[in-house]
C-alpha cells in the first residue's frame, strides 16, 4: 500500500469522527478546560470539526468561543476565590504544567496593560488560563474580562475556523493568513 494511501484513509478516518456530535461535544468540553488547565491549545480540534461540517464553520466557532469564555471564567474564579492558595498549588504541579514564571509575569503586567494583557492572551497563542487564573488573582474585573476574553477568543476561533473552511481556496486562504497577521501584529503593537 502506498504511503498516501495510509495518509488519506487516516485523514478521511479523522473527518468521519470529526463529523459526529460526540466530537463536537468534547471539543467543547475540551475548549473549556484548556482555558482552566489543560497546556494543549483547542485549535486542532476545532479545525478537525470545522473540515468535518465545513457549513457550519461559524456556528463551530461561535460555540467554541462561548465554552472557551465560559472556562476562562471557571479560571477567574479560581484565581478570585483561591487567591494566594493558587500558588501553593502551582508550587506543587510540575514545571511544564503550571508555568510559575509565566504567573509572576502576568501578574506584574495586569497593573500595567490589563485589558489589552486579556485580548492578547485569549487571541494570541500566549496561555490564556495563565491569563485568566492571574486576572482572579489580581482582582481584574469579571466583566472586563469576559467581554475583552469574548473578543479576542471569538477573533481567534474565528480566524482558524475560517481558514480551516476556506482551506482549498488559496485567495481567501491568503487574504485570512494576512488579517490573522496583522491582528497579532496590532495587539503587539498596543502594548508598547
Amino acid at each position: 500500500m502506498k504511503l498516501w494511501q495510509v495518509i488519506k484513509q487516516q485523514y478521511d478516518f479523522v473527518i468521519r469522527t470529526a463529523g459526529t456530535p460526540l466530537a463536537t461535544r468534547l471539543m467543547l468540553l475540551y475548549s473549556a478546560l484548556e482555558s482552566i488547565i489543560i497546556p494543549i491549545p483547542v485549535d486542532p480540534l476545532l479545525v478537525a470539526v470545522v473540515l468535518a461540517k465545513s457549513n457550519e464553520w461559524r456556528r463551530i466557532a461561535f460555540a467554541c468561543t462561548v465554552a472557551s469564555v465560559i472556562g476562562g471564567a471557571g479560571g477567574w474564579a479560581l484565581g478570585a476565590y483561591l487567591g494566594l492558595h493558587i500558588h501553593a498549588l502551582i508550587d506543587s504541579l510540575p514545571v511544564a504544567l503550571a508555568a510559575p514564571s509565566a504567573f509572576a509575569a502576568v501578574e506584574a503586567g495586569f497593573a500595567e496593560f490589563g485589558l489589552v494583557l486579556v485580548f492578547l492572551g485569549a487571541f494570541s497563542p500566549l496561555p490564556y488560563k495563565v491569563i485568566a487564573v492571574s486576572a482572579g488573582i489580581g482582582g481584574f474585573g469579571l466583566l472586563p474580562f469576559l467581554v475583552m476574553s469574548f473578543i479576542g477568543r471569538g477573533l481567534r476561533f474565528g480566524v482558524v475556523a475560517a481558514i480551516a473552511r476556506h482551506h482549498g481556496d488559496a485567495k481567501k486562504l491568503i487574504s485570512l493568513v494576512s488579517l490573522l497577521v496583522a491582528l497579532f501584529a496590532g495587539a503587539i503593537w498596543l502594548t508598547k
